[in-house]
């Protein structure tokens, strides 16, 4: 039992008989015993990160509204790359939850079907967070999301096997009998490896343009020369591990194969940064993506949201609860925390300073919070990715990208020996029905 000024709150965490989430319970002296449940879909490696914030907010409401219901939250480990997938099912059926973290390619998909409620709080979300930021978040210039964090691609590696000058370049890392690190990049995976196609273009400008002159095309100059640089180079170094060789992921089998020092770098997303540190301590760095033939990659990035399902029965508690959820604190914690890089602009405007301070909602000093140099530093790396990167489109119709991409490309990446002719028509085949 924990007093803060007059209020007691009792914290009481039990796991759900099915095995299927987390529950937690929070209760105030003297508050209605009426109890009030709110569901969060959450990504499982940010379970233990949700119980903190919502904590938070079960004491900012509490203090708020001192005799409204109790709050209950149901924490669902769910994957954030399936979640709508799943509340297209779930929702109608009224087994969906008020809250749900997703990716923000996949809006397209939940705003079609009319499976989240508008961000209620569109002109806070404009104001405090970057505008590539509240432009991922929506779409027909309707704000659905709420930005949790953004992230494009980093170069993970063991200082221990190779140079932060080697990190620099493809060549340098696995194209030379000097350079003979093992690298993790999945040439044949869409997330992956669309940065070799650096000047393509991807539903026009804005990636929502469907009609007109060129909106969509991957045969373009350089990705044509990068990828015949690649391929006449490249495909068959066993020092490249693709993970899609053998039916994996870079997020499953590629990161094992980090993990188990089966290889010494990986091109992945930031989120796996926290992990790698746990596991190797000192002996791991990282940077932005190699060049290719002297040519900056250009990576995808993305936004991770939250949404409020529009079946949620409390829909508005669930729209202060997500506002809460991205505010700077909750993001300063993710910062400091997970290397979460925030979206707000109160904290990336400081991220050239040596440390950040982060007052608390409730302004006491006692829980003013930290974020030190060493994660700032980090963050700037991240930074540096995501200046280089174009945003994954959030459109419907590129759920069709994925599949034609992977097929393609493992296709021409197999082909013992590629012309440029055949090159351009894997190209176009993977945007034929985008």
């Amino acid at each position: 039992m924990k007093k803060f000024m007059i209020i007691s709150v009792l914290i009481a965490l039990t796991l759900s008989l099915t095995g299927c989430f987390w529950r937690r319970d929070r209760s105030e002296n003297g508050a209605s015993t009426e109890t009030l449940t709110l569901t969060i879909w959450e990504d499982t490696k940010n379970i233990e990160m949700i119980m903190t914030i919502t904590d938070e907010f079960a004491r900012y409401y509490a203090l708020t509204y001192p005799n409204a219901p109790r709050l209950r939250f149901d924490i669902v480990p769910h994957s954030e790359q399936s979640a709508i997938e799943d509340l297209v099912l779930d929702g109608p059926a009224g087994r969906g939850p008020d809250i749900v973290a997703f990716v923000h390619d996949t809006l397209g998909v939940a705003v079609g079907g009319n499976h989240l409620a508008p961000n209620m709080f569109a002109a806070t979300i404009r104001a405090e967070h970057t505008e590539e930021a509240a432009h991922a978040a929506s779409l027909n210039d309707v704000m659905y999301g709420f930005p949790i964090t953004s992230e494009s691609q980093i170069l993970i590696y063991r200082p221990s096997k190779m140079s932060a000058l080697q990190a620099e370049n493809i060549e340098t890392i696995i194209g030379t009998d000097a350079a003979n690190a093992r690298l993790v990049w999945d040439i044949y995976e869409g997330y992956y490896s669309f940065g070799l196609l650096n000047d393509a273009m991807l539903y026009g400008v804005d990636g929502e343009t469907t009609t007109g002159p060129n909106f969509l095309n991957f045969a373009t100059p350089q990705a044509i020369e990068n990828i015949l640089y690649m391929h006449t180079h490249f495909s068959g170094n066993t020092n490249l591990r693709i993970p899609g060789k053998i039916s994996g992921t870079t997020d499953i089998e590629g990161l094992n194969q980090f993990l188990s020092q089966t290889v010494d770098a990986i091109i992945v997303a930031p989120y796996f940064w926290a992990t790698a540190k746990e596991a190797f301590g000192a002996d791991v760095a990282m940077t932005v993506l190699p060049q290719v033939n002297g040519q900056q990659m250009r990576p995808f990035s993305g936004y991770k949201l939250y949404g409020v399902s529009r079946y949620s029965k409390h829909p508005a508690l669930a729209q202060e609860l997500a506002n809460f959820l991205v505010s700077d604190w909750a993001q300063a914690l993710r910062f400091r925390d997970r290397s979460l890089l925030p979206t707000q602009t109160s904290l990336l405007e400081k991220m050239d300073q040596n440390t950040i301070v982060v007052n608390h909602w409730r302004n006491l000093d006692s829980l003013r919070m930290t974020i030190p140099e060493a994660t700032l530093a980090e963050g700037r790396v991240f930074l540096a990715s995501l200046e280089t990167s174009i945003l994954m489109p959030k459109i419907e119709r590129f759920s069709a990208f994925w599949l034609a991409y992977a097929n393609n490309m493992k296709a021409l990446w197999e082909q013992g020996t590629l012309t440029q002719a055949q090159l351009i028509e894997y190209l176009n085949n993977m945007t034929r029905n985008m």
